[in-house]
């Protein structure tokens, strides 16, 4: 199989670049690796099912327990992993991607993400064979459970009433739960048709989440504190909608990016604290951290990066204006978890989280995606680490002269190939909204252009 396992897996079409084979194959690699027992969850898409069996069945031809947790967030998973005492752990999904595509996130055995010597040999799994060979199933499979998985614990959210978007996704039933458990009174959308798994919902579509919070504030019985909670598909990102009392904002309401939870969480580090975002992360963020007396550090693009660089920089917090954001120490949750997030921002006083929010002003970002074609990555080399590198430096020296224009007229300039999906995504910021969208109608103009 030509397929490359990276930092956060692999994941594409359900039928053509992920199907049972390579859930197999990626099964048997971990149990070859790790031993047992795997635990392996799944998010709601209609494909999950299926890559969750021939998953397991793979880990239990190497010869390894396996543990089905079922439909779970991805950061209960890596709890359970961790907390359960599992050798490590498969989670099916492709995050926030449609429900036409699924993927395969390996987790190590402290819950993190695979490292270099996992993802080799599950590489070299991957690379043995098309058709799984018949080994018999030789390890054991059992029902997991992670009752126990408290990310809103100490959280108390009497008289508050919480929109709760799940994207359709993994953390429908059990974040409502959590939530109801924390006092809070929930109004859920988005709660789990796995057909319609983050389809204009959830913390990619936090507009929709916005809508739901102003219906609900007009219900009766609401109280005026109602905020509003999304998640992707698998529970790891997030993003918010609280009051933020702004003059110009008549409706009240403000959405929360990764970004501005970055900057209403670091007014409780002390002097010199470090707080990592990537080359996304708006400029307002590191000038304001700054200013707080803070360091600030970007990464490349993903939550692995950002995590590499909290441990090599020894930072507190990271994340990424997506709504990955992670934490160091004893307490901290493994990875990204969107409701562990979301109890640190509403665990802040409501007066002193509104007035952080007044001084955040974020600089006008500017975002478009060109879609690469077929025959760009044939004559890259699919699946070979060459792709990402050529395919780099072929944007790199198209948009190369426009971008240094930019930058000498003041503006912040990214471009990128997704290491996701086949996309390159673009974005220039800049304190004048013209320059900004101008700049980058320049830069989708000659990203059209490419060609193999």
């Amino acid at each position: 199989m030509k397929t490359r396992f990276g930092t956060d897996g692999v994941r594409g079409r359900f039928g053509d670049e992920v199907n049972a084979t390579l859930a197999w194959w990626v099964g048997y690699g971990a149990g070859r690796q790790l031993g047992g027992p795997i635990a392996v969850g799944r998010d709601t898409r209609p494909s999950g099912a299926a890559l969750a069996a021939a998953a397991i069945a793979g880990v239990r031809a190497a010869g390894a327990g396996a543990v089905d947790y079922g439909v779970v967030p991805t950061p209960a998973l890596a709890w359970a992993v961790r907390d359960h005492a599992r050798a490590g752990g498969i989670m099916i999904t492709a995050s926030h991607n449609l429900a036409e595509d699924n993927g395969l996130k390996v987790l190590g055995a402290g819950g993190e993400k695979a490292d270099e010597a996992l993802r080799s040999a599950i590489e070299a799994a991957l690379a043995r064979s098309r058709a799984p060979p018949e080994l018999g199933s030789r390890g054991t499979v059992e029902a997991g459970s992670v009752d126990g998985w408290a990310p809103l614990a100490g959280l108390d959210l009497t008289d508050q009433h919480v929109v709760f978007d799940a994207a359709n996704g993994a953390g429908h039933h059990l974040g409502a739960a959590l939530l109801r458990g924390a006092g809070a009174r929930v109004t859920v959308v988005g709660d789990g048709y796995g057909r319609r798994i983050n389809l204009e919902c959830g913390a990619t579509h936090p507009l929709t989440l916005e809508a739901a919070v102003l219906a609900a504030a007009g219900l009766p019985r609401s109280p005026g504190a109602t905020v509003g909670i999304a998640l992707d598909g698998d529970g790891d990102r997030l993003a918010m909608v609280i009051g933020s009392a702004r003059p110009q904002d008549p409706q009240g309401q403000r959405i929360l990016d990764g970004d501005a939870m970055l900057w209403v969480l670091a007014h409780d580090l002390p002097p010199g604290a470090t707080v990592v975002g990537t080359i996304m992360s708006n400029l307002a963020l590191e000038r304001g951290l700054v200013a707080l007396g803070l360091r600030f550090e970007r990464s490349a693009v993903g939550d692995s990066e950002v995590w590499e660089r909290m441990i090599q920089t020894g930072a507190t917090m990271g994340g990424e204006p997506s709504g990955h954001i992670m934490f160091c120490g004893a307490a901290a949750p493994v990875g990204s978890c969107g409701l562990s997030t979301a109890a640190r921002v509403l665990a802040i006083p409501a007066p002193k989280r509104l007035e952080r929010l007044l001084n955040w002003h974020p600089a006008i970002q500017q975002h478009g995606v060109v879609r690469v074609s077929e025959a760009v990555g044939v004559v890259v080399g699919p699946g070979g680490p060459s792709a990402s590198g050529a395919l780099k430096a072929a944007v790199a020296e198209l948009v190369g002269p426009l971008s240094r224009e930019l930058t000498n007229r003041g503006a912040r300039v990214v471009v990128r190939p997704s290491g996701t999906e086949p996309i390159i995504r673009a974005m220039v910021e800049h304190a004048d909204a013209d320059v900004a969208e101008g700049g980058l109608q320049q830069l989708i103009h000659l990203l059209c252009g490419i060609r193999p």
